[in-house]
């Protein structure tokens, strides 16, 4: 039988050095994964005050046995009624076991502690499997809502 460890998912950690970590890591990952590479500074750059209340928040998941850091994602409000998912990532060792659909739902209950109704996510097409997460979560494809992004895949839910 395979046991998932308890998980912790905190907020208000868009400048703590945890974030900075997971941050390159997940920036890694994408360079090693899309075609071409990936350049953070090619992408709209999201700085801490973005990701901070009342414009965000960023949240990290840690293992509460170990303490380790094995998942991140933000939120940024675009308007009233759209906030953006961004920067929602897993460690590899992590993977499969339900990590993003939790991390995910926290980011959405974020999104409506706004007061905003719709979620927005954009992704690159080489992230096949958080296209089919956020798919098989009810997410449809949508306009581009931002200019300065490498991604190709637009995605929104109504919450």
């Amino acid at each position: 039988m395979n046991v998932t460890a308890p998980v912790r998912i905190v907020e208000g950690q868009a400048a703590s050095e945890h974030t900075l970590r997971a941050l390159s890591a997940y920036f890694s990952e994408l360079n090693n994964r899309i075609d071409g590479g990936f350049d953070p500074e090619l992408t709209e750059v999201t700085a801490p005050e973005d990701v901070t209340p009342p414009h965000g928040d960023f949240f990290l998941m840690t293992d509460l046995v170990t303490g380790s850091v094995i998942a991140c994602g933000a939120v940024r409000k675009l308007d009233d009624d759209r906030v953006e998912l961004r920067r929602i990532w897993v460690t590899p060792e992590h993977r499969g076991q339900g990590h993003a659909r939790t991390l995910v739902r926290a980011l959405e209950n974020k999104v409506r502690a706004f007061g905003a109704t719709t979620a927005v996510v954009s992704l690159n097409e080489e992230m096949t499997e958080g296209i089919a997460m956020f798919r098989k979560r009810g997410y449809e494809p949508v306009d581009s809502f931002h200019d300065a992004t490498t991604a190709s895949v637009f995605l929104a839910r109504q919450l």
